[in-house]
């Protein structure tokens, strides 16, 4: 046992007391050194930081990956699909890249589009060059006898059914002549159609925003020269929502257009950071218009005929195709015939006017009613639910009225390498779209509808068929 001395006690408290101070001190001396080192550190960092954010702000660019120049590309056609999108919103709305591409590239005072002026018709009849009546895609809604089924949009096991998609679509064309295809949400994409499809394809997905559809597109022509397609397609519903929603003339439609534009100046961001904007050809289009209606405005059909006398009846508002029961067809359209408003007209299949195309397709019910523009076509039930909906006491908008008139007319602008410039044409029917694009891109097109009269008016310069690309 160790006897330690009071005073040496004493003295030993002293000397660790001193000792306790001093390590105190040492320790806050050297937390505050490197605390200090630390601070200078990061104000250097964030120094740096601070300026290089304004760097990138003054240079305007956002920080990103850094995009290569395309070098080598190949002929290629963008084909843009604004649903819904009439030819007077460029006037009315002043959507300032689209009007921008028009004024350097081509407009057509306005597209023509096809008889029904419905969306699925018409998206493919622009990439076939055919008619409806001579495509399959008679309506949104088609029954076909042959193999007793119906198809539907919101049937997507038949919508990606190759059965239904006759003739041959631009990206079919070009597979088959060794071009790859690419496409977002294009109709008529998602089915094989006589044994092809695009190289690159997409299930419809309507809550993929614009901006990835845009760059999807982009990645795509990122790739490497022997991957990449020279044939692509971008789908748009924007303008077609709002239209149907709150009408053509509303400010939701004209937001709708506005944020449509702003992605379309998104891609041509793209287009020109890899130095292919004045290069890639452009071809933006809308597969119909829009008309305001009021769904007050209503002709209720079963007040007029007995529906239990048809097989079938789709009812749509712009058109409703009736198939009577066998020996009903003459007791059905007398019956209309006879007690119908002036507002609405029955036709015959074989009655129906030669500017429709719409006689010749076995699919077309062999009766159909048509309203008058703003007027719609619906039943005493469904009306009735309109009516404790509140619908009837709103304004809407419309399509697939009779194709010639203004309010069903669509878009048409090109811009690129192969199209003139500063050119405005005459008003043409879609089905000579689809000839423009086999020119561009050097193939040899399937038999079609369209005109080359169109092909040469709009192209700068008109290219014998050059056959596949290597």
């Amino acid at each position: 046992m160790s006897v330690v001395d009071p005073e040496n006690r004493e003295t030993t408290g002293r000397l660790m007391s001193v000792c306790e101070i001093s390590n105190a001190g040492l320790i806050a001396s050297v937390r505050s050194n490197f605390e200090q080192a630390m601070m200078r550190s990061f104000r250097s960092l964030l120094s740096k930081w601070l300026a290089l954010a304004c760097l990138v702000l003054a240079l305007g660019q956002p920080v990103r990956a850094q995009i290569k120049p395309i070098t080598d590309l190949q002929p290629t056609v963008l084909l843009i699909s604004m649903d819904g999108f009439r030819y007077d919103y460029l006037q009315r709305y002043s959507p300032a890249n689209l009007n921008s591409l028009a004024a350097n590239g081509v407009r057509a005072r306005w597209l023509i589009p096809s008889f029904p002026s419905k969306t699925f018709p018409n998206h493919y009849t622009i990439v076939t060059g055919l008619y409806p009546e001579h495509h399959g895609i008679v309506e949104n809604n088609i029954y076909d006898a042959g193999f007793n089924a119906i198809f539907k949009l919101s049937d997507r096991h038949e919508v990606e059914n190759g059965r239904w998609w006759l003739g041959e679509p631009i990206w079919v064309t070009a597979e088959k002549q060794n071009q790859k295809s690419a496409s977002v949400f294009y109709p008529g994409t998602e089915a094989e159609i006589g044994g092809k499809r695009p190289t690159f394809w997409k299930k419809y997905d309507q809550h993929l925003a614009n901006d990835d559809r845009v760059d999807m597109i982009l990645s795509w022509l990122d790739l490497p020269r022997q991957q990449r397609p020279t044939f692509l397609s971008l789908y748009f519903s924007d303008t077609d929502d709002a239209g149907h929603e709150f009408g053509p003339l509303s400010n939701e439609t004209k937001q709708a257009v506005l944020k449509l534009d702003q992605d379309i100046g998104r891609l041509l961001a793209g287009l020109r950071a890899r130095q292919i904007f004045n290069r890639i050809n452009l071809i933006i289009v809308s597969d119909h218009g829009m008309a305001t209606v009021k769904l007050s405005s209503a002709i209720l059909l079963d007040k007029f005929f007995d529906p239990s006398l048809a097989e079938r009846i789709f009812w749509t508002r712009e058109i409703v195709s009736i198939f009577p029961k066998p020996g009903q067809e003459d007791v059905i359209y007398q019956s209309l015939k006879r007690s119908l408003p002036p507002t609405a007209r029955v036709y015959r299949k074989s009655e129906m006017p030669a500017r429709f195309h719409y006689s010749h397709s076995p699919r077309i019910a062999p009766l159909l009613v048509l309203p008058k523009e703003g007027w719609i076509l619906t039943n005493k039930k469904d009306f009735a639910e309109l009516e404790a909906k509140g619908e009837t006491k709103k304004t809407r908008g419309g399509h697939g009225y009779d194709n010639q008139l203004p309010s069903m007319r669509a878009v048409f602008i090109a811009h690129g390498e192969a199209f003139k410039t500063g050119k405005l044409v005459a008003p043409f029917e879609n089905v000579s779209i689809y000839n423009i694009m086999t020119s561009i891109l050097g193939l040899t097109p399937a038999p079609n509808d369209g005109n080359f009269r169109i092909t040469r008016a709009v192209l700068a310069g008109m290219k014998k068929a050059r056959g596949p690309h290597p």
